[in-house]
């Protein structure tokens, strides 16, 4: 199961700054030969914890247990005859169909003999062990929660049933419970690398950044070549803000020939917020070739951040491999693009067509009042105030713009000498931004219209 793609903002430039590993960690494996293995053991009768079996019973189930394995359609229908006729037969005939129904993937039919079982015998151990395992096979590990509890209460100290008790106090939230589960499944299965995993999550999800980090110090040091365990601990690094070790981890991954798309442009993003320019671009640039369809965006995206930067020759070589036959675009994302192409069109000193390219993107994205500003501003550059007032006009409508646009009328105001109407301007500015720049700016323009008049 993979993990969700966590995204939270380092800077401005920044979308993307941890990486999914590919399975859930602490998770119990059942559908592993190990699991199989424990699973066929459970056909056993433990005869001082199970339910009472008159002799018939011993003697039926004598003759059952060899066809478990090699017969189990003539075992299943021996049993669906001991449990349903009218005579009250023991739990022990109910638990057992379960199990066939398990290993059949009815689950329905197991759950409904694993409770018939528990309702007859309360105390059996094993039928709320294997109820447990059902439940946290369909995910539902509040119900898996409990069941797993009771049989820990009655006896079971089986390193697999804490494991899965660790794992469903985690999903609910139960993050030192998890931990104290899991340490009890690795006392008896220390080279159980799964329950070590599940503290590690625990202790990642729970904000302990450092025990998480020396958790996966471990599991690396165990397992070296799991790109999983150095990408857990680079989101680990993230968390902790100690951004120069989660390069330094996906730098070993890459020299390893392990580098996926998704983590060179990690790469690049915490190179660009440590302000590391050039190698953010050889990550970016690394990564464009492993780019799928639907990763087009995080391609504009770190155009972007290059263009911010001043590494334009980058930027240009990145955004040429954006290919528009290739590459899936919406709106949203053909918005964006346009947006680049219009930044580069104007750093290339071609300002006509990074005109042309702002009105494109401002028909794809009508209410975007940065947009605007931007080709207002441009407008101004080539002596068309005229079209940049209309423009401006529609910014100010845009509550994340508003200051940009009324900031950029009063400035053009001021240029054309209009100093009274670019009072009025910089005085709104002023109450949307009250910082000293532009309380200078409002006295000076103060001064300019009281002399102008």
């Amino acid at each position: 199961m993979k993990l969700p793609l966590r995204i939270f903002a380092l800077s401005v430039a920044v979308a993307s700054t941890t990486v999914a590993v590919s399975r859930d960690w602490g998770r119990p494996d059942l559908e592993s030969a190990e699991f199989e293995k424990r699973f066929a053991a459970s056909y056993g009768i433990l005869s001082e914890k199970e339910p009472p079996l008159d002799e018939l019973e011993v003697q039926v189930l004598e003759k059952l247990a060899p066809m478990m394995r090699v017969n189990r359609e003539y075992a299943q229908t021996l049993l669906e005859s001991m449990t349903v006729g009218d005579v009250p037969r023991s739990a022990t005939f109910n638990y057992l169909l379960g199990n066939i129904y398990f290993e059949n993937n009815e689950y329905f039919l197991a759950e409904e003999q694993y409770k018939t079982a528990i309702e007859k015998f309360p105390d059996f151990q094993r039928a709320w062990t294997n109820l447990g395992v059902l439940k946290l096979r369909s995910e539902d590990t509040k119900n898996a929660l409990f069941a797993l509890l009771r049989a820990v209460e009655l006896g079971d100290t089986k390193p697999n049933t804490f494991g899965m008790l660790g794992y469903c106090h985690f999903r609910q939230g139960n993050y030192i419970s998890a931990e104290v589960a899991y340490n009890r499944a690795m006392l008896s299965e220390p080279e159980n690398l799964d329950w070590l995993e599940g503290k590690a999550e625990v202790y990642l999800q729970a904000e302990r950044y450092t025990e998480a980090i020396r958790t996966q110090d471990e599991l690396i040091a165990r397992r070296p070549d799991d790109v999983d365990y150095w990408l857990a601990q680079t989101n680990a690094y993230i968390a902790a803000k100690r951004l120069d070790d989660a390069a330094r981890n996906l730098e070993v991954l890459w020299s390893l020939g392990e580098a996926s798309f998704q983590s060179l442009y990690l790469l690049g993003n915490l190179y660009s917020t440590l302000g590391l320019y050039g190698p953010a671009s050889d990550a970016y640039l690394a990564a464009a070739p492993l780019a799928e369809p639907d990763n087009v965006e995080y391609l504009i995206g770190a155009t972007k951040v290059l263009i911010q930067s001043g590494q334009l020759k980058e930027a240009k070589t990145l955004f040429n491999r954006i290919d528009l036959q290739t590459y899936s675009f919406d709106n949203d994302t053909l918005f964006l693009y346009k947006l680049s192409a219009a930044d580069l069109a104007y750093h290339n000193d071609e300002i006509q067509r990074a005109i042309t390219l702002l009105e494109e993107a401002s028909l794809l994205n009508p209410t975007n009042g940065k947009t605007l500003v931007k080709l207002a501003r441009l407008y101004i550059d080539t002596g068309n105030s005229e079209r940049a007032y209309l423009l401006l006009d529609r910014a100010e409508n845009d509550p994340e713009a508003e200051y940009l646009a009324v900031l950029t009328r009063a400035q053009l105001l001021i240029e054309e000498k209009r100093f009274s109407e670019s009072q009025i301007y910089v005085s709104r500015a002023l109450k949307l931004d009250s910082s000293d720049s532009i309380q200078i700016l409002y006295q000076q323009v103060e001064d300019a219209a009281r002399n102008q008049n």
